[in-house]
């Protein structure tokens, strides 16, 4: 199995990342309700209590099933901008790197979510990939605004 996908990962959180912290430096904004804050620290926290734990669940072989994650309604008030974003970091490297030494009948390995049925974990990879770039998505939205 290719690394192609460990490596957009890494360039999608990368992405995401800089673009917060751009947003943020230049003119405090919000995507919705939420602040650049909240998007960093709902992106740390779903890759620390969702991402990563159901991934490693799935590669030990268990055939995990799981439940719709979503952290959209906690308060991010404690949690700092740098932090959070380093949290994230932190984590996505972790699971890159626990991927990474993952057989292909590792990688092959299932879990089923009630939502998008039974995934592989490069299938659940590519559920983080796309997680990534909506918020990309809004956060370019926000930039293109901001520019005007």
């Amino acid at each position: 199995m290719s690394d192609r996908l460990l490596e957009e990962l890494k360039a999608s959180q990368q992405l995401v990342i800089a673009m917060t912290q751009l947003i943020e430096d230049d003119d405090p904004a919000r995507v919705g309700a939420w602040t650049m804050r909240d998007i960093a620290a709902h992106l740390a926290a779903t890759e620390t209590e969702c991402f990563e734990p159901r991934i490693r669940e799935m590669a030990a072989g268990r055939r995990p099933q799981f439940e719709y994650y979503s952290n959209d309604e906690r308060d991010f008030d404690g949690v700092s901008l740098q932090a959070a974003l380093t949290e994230w970091a932190a984590t996505r490297n972790r699971l890159i790197d626990f991927v990474r030494g993952l057989s292909e009948e590792e990688r092959g390995r299932v879990g089923v979510h009630t939502k998008f049925g039974e995934l592989t974990v490069d299938g659940y990879l590519r559920i983080a990939l796309d997680h990534d770039q909506d918020h990309l998505k809004s956060l370019e939205r926000l930039a293109t605004e901001a520019a005007r």
